[in-house]
């Protein structure tokens, strides 16, 4: 599938990255429909694209043991898997639907391809991971570091 024709600059102000990128993903991508409960993509999955959250709510969480630990919850206006997408490696949680759910999906090449010939889109989604990883750290790998290592 080629890529829409975005060839233009995206707007120079702060919410232009974010508006060409969602003009991007919305663009003649598959529309899946969630039913509440189902899984999308499992941790330790490999990446096909990324999901833009049209409507919906999914919950995230990561596998420790045998334990699965909530790390955040994707809504609407969420894109979910673009770590994954940019650096090419495996689904790093398991998304499960919440509720009813749309998402848009996006190969994982043709959203590095946009990334690639959109810079300040590409500094868009940095600064999300960014901002997605201090959650992580925040609602995750903090909360294990406090627990006991050998519980009595």
């Amino acid at each position: 599938m080629s890529l829409p024709n975005h060839s233009g600059p995206p707007p120079s102000n702060g919410t232009g990255g974010a508006k060409h990128l969602l003009d991007f993903v919305r663009d003649a991508r598959e529309i899946l429909l969630l039913a509440a409960g189902s899984v999308l993509f499992r941790e330790g999955d490999p990446c096909r694209g990324a999901y833009f959250v049209e409507v919906g709510e999914l919950l995230l969480t990561i596998t420790a043991g045998e334990r699965h630990l909530p790390v955040g919850s994707a809504h609407a206006g969420h894109l979910l898997g673009i770590s994954s997408v940019v650096s090419g490696s495996d689904y790093q949680c398991t998304a499960e639907a919440a509720r009813e759910s749309k998402v848009t999906f996006v190969p994982a090449p043709e959203m590095r391809q946009y990334l690639q010939e959109h810079a300040e889109v590409c500094l868009f989604a940095a600064e999300r991971l960014g901002a997605e990883l201090l959650d992580l750290s925040d609602k995750a790998i903090r909360p294990l570091r406090l627990q006991p290592r050998y519980p009595k």
